[in-house]
Formats: structure tokens, C-alpha cells, sequence
């Protein structure tokens, strides 16, 4: 084997070797969860590699002993809200910064980058005067604003380096032909923009899904507490550690359906857009 054909095999297998470490290190919380969600409180702190037990009363017990229907629900609810606000705005926004010239239009980009660095932290405690004195508190509304106003600068940002990348000359050729600015962008830029426009609302579903500061300190019910909040309320002294991890492999799932189909449209998107 020549020096050559001996280096190239070398680095493949050390690529390759990273590659399986930090597979199994970021799948091993999962397996954990999967393996304690599956096994009976009795039996936990038991040294296995695989599950033993298939204790599936502990999803059953989970949906009886606690308002699990109701986390889930709020967290739906926080999560398309958050994306389908969040992408509305992006839209409009990031086509009027790529397309449109007006004043102070470096300083809105400005203001958008700074929106990032702000911590959530720092924004709750006046929305929470807020949302008292104008009755939201304890709202789905509320938290949603909230979030949509914390995730929108990356998919505004996102899709403004997609529409920049756009020549503009097909809207030119649409205007010749009658279309509007509005027009135009619903039919022809949004559709060549599928894969920017996926990963926005991906990334604003994933933000809002993982919602923890916000529904925990601007809402108090069971209907409105989102599944990160209701499952970390489970923590005492004896802490259901099946329920919790059972609740987490049911939280788990919707984000990662919301993946595949994002990576599907992403895949299928770029090639198409690149095409025209």
C-alpha cells in the first residue's frame, strides 16, 4: 500500500471513528430516557445495557396520575403558534430588507441582531407586569408573542440572505406580465424559497416546543403549563423518574417528526433552487 492509499485510510478511519463517538454520545440521554420509560419505579438504579422490563403502564400512569393531555396540548399550541406567526412575519420582513430601500434600514438590521443577545430573562419580568395590567396573564397569546418576539431575528436573517440570492429579474418579468409585489412574492419567490422557508419554520417550531421561562413564569394553570415546564414540576423528593423519562420520549417525538420533514423538503428544495 503506497504512502498515499495509507494516509487516505487513516484519515477515513478517524473520521469515521469521531463520527460513531459523538453518534452514541448524543444518542445515549435518549436511550437512557427510552430505557427508564420503560421500566418499573421499583426497579430503577438497576445496572442494563437494554430494557428489561417493557413497563408500559408507566405512559398509562403518566396520562392518569397527571395533566399530561394538557401539557402536550400547550406545547402544540406554543409551538405552531410560535412558527406559523414567526414565518408570517419573517416573510414580510426579510423581503422588504432585501427587495425595498428606506431610512434607517441598517439600523432595523442592527436592531435585529441585538434582539439575539438579549436574554429571556431580562424580557420576562416586564411582560409579566405587562400581562397583568392588560389581562393576558395566564393566555396562550402571551406566551406566544413572547416567543415569536425572542425567535424572530434568525428567520428573518435566514430568509434575507435567501431572497438576496434570488435574481431580481424574475420579478421583473412577473410585473410585465401584471403581477403584483405581493403577487410576486407568493408566487414565485416563496416557492423557490421552500428549503429557506422549511428551516425557518423548523427552527421556530423547535423554539417554541422547547418554551420553558416564558410559560413558567406568565402562566400559572395546568392548560397553559407547556411539557418542559409541567415535567420539571415533577421533581421532589421522590421524584417518578419513569414518569418523567416517559414524558420525555413522548415530548421527544413531534420534534423529531418535524425534523424528517424539514430535511425531506430541505433536500428536494436546495436542488430545485438551485435549478432556476
Amino acid at each position: 500500500m503506497s504512502r498515499k492509499r495509507r494516509k487516505q485510510v487513516q484519515n477515513y478511519i478517524a473520521r469515521y471513528f469521531f463520527i460513531i463517538i459523538w453518534t452514541i454520545i448524543a444518542l445515549l440521554p435518549i436511550y437512557t430516557a427510552v430505557m427508564t420509560s420503560l421500566t418499573p419505579f421499583e426497579k430503577l438504579g438497576e445496572r442494563m445495557l437494554y430494557p428489561k422490563y417493557f413497563y408500559w403502564q408507566n405512559f398509562t400512569e403518566l396520562a392518569s396520575q397527571t395533566p399530561m393531555w394538557e401539557y402536550l396540548k400547550a406545547s402544540i399550541v406554543y409551538a405552531l403558534g410560535t412558527s406559523v406567526f414567526t414565518i408570517i412575519i419573517s416573510i414580510l420582513a426579510a423581503y422588504a430588507l432585501s427587495r425595498f430601500v428606506f431610512r434607517f434600514k441598517v439600523a432595523f438590521m442592527m436592531i435585529i441582531v441585538a434582539i439575539q443577545v438579549i436574554p429571556q430573562i431580562v424580557i420576562v419580568t416586564p411582560l409579566y407586569g405587562i400581562s397583568n395590567s392588560t389581562g393576558l396573564y395566564d393566555t396562550y397569546i402571551i406566551v406566544i408573542l413572547a416567543m415569536v418576539a425572542s425567535a424572530i431575528a434568525n428567520p428573518i436573517l435566514l430568509l434575507k440572505g435567501f431572497f438576496d440570492s434570488i435574481s431580481v429579474s424574475l420579478e421583473e418579468a412577473a410585473a410585465v406580465d401584471g403581477c403584483t409585489k405581493v403577487m410576486a412574492l407568493v408566487r414565485i419567490i416563496l416557492p423557490i424559497s421552500k428549503p429557506a422557508v422549511t428551516t425557518a419554520f423548523a427552527l421556530s417550531f423547535f423554539s417554541g416546543w422547547d418554551a420553558y421561562l416564558y410559560p413558567m413564569i406568565l402562566t400559572s394553570s395546568a392548560g397553559k403549563v407547556s411539557m418542559t415546564v409541567g415535567l420539571s414540576r415533577m421533581v421532589d423528593l421522590v421524584t417518578p423518574w419513569n414518569w418523567i423519562m416517559a414524558g420525555t420520549v413522548i415530548a421527544i417525538i413531534p420534534p423529531i417528526v418535524i425534523y424528517l420533514i424539514a430535511q425531506k423538503y430541505l433536500i428536494g428544495g436546495l436542488t430545485a433552487g438551485s435549478d432556476k
